[in-house]
């Protein structure tokens, strides 16, 4: 933060190279009428301060991300293991039942038919209602 002492002093600071701009440009161009750059040169001055908090808050903000990064990278490999497992034993799951569901079919036909039929008859009514 600035003090009052430093403020006024930039302000004097400012409105030096205000008056030398202006001289320079006169002296550049002449013919033309003076232009007061104060108000742009201020508006200037606020975007660039602006600008320089607006970089702290960025690199504060990718400190705090770097620094939980590691933590969140452990996590997600974790996350991503225990779905692998649970895709296996699903698999494994599911084998077992189609296993079951063959040898049940090929033991008892006319129940396992029987069986279909009525969860046949148990979507198409889902399918109406």
């Amino acid at each position: 933060m600035r003090t009052d002492t430093a403020a006024d002093a930039s302000a004097a600071e400012g409105s030096q190279t205000t008056s030398r701009t202006n001289t320079a440009l006169s002296a550049a161009m002449p013919g033309l009428p003076a232009l007061d750059l104060s108000k742009t040169l201020d508006s200037q001055r606020e975007q660039v301060e602006i600008y320089r908090q607006l970089l702290e808050i960025l690199a504060h903000s990718e400190q705090a991300s770097a620094a939980i990064f590691p933590e969140l990278s452990k996590s997600l490999v974790a996350h991503i293991d225990t779905l692998s497992k649970l895709k296996e034993d699903l698999h494994g799951v599911f084998s077992r039942i189609r296993a079951l569901k063959t040898h049940y079919q090929s033991e008892y036909p006319d129940a396992f038919d029987y069986v279909q039929s009525l969860h046949v008859k148990e979507l198409d009514d889902e399918d109406d209602g």
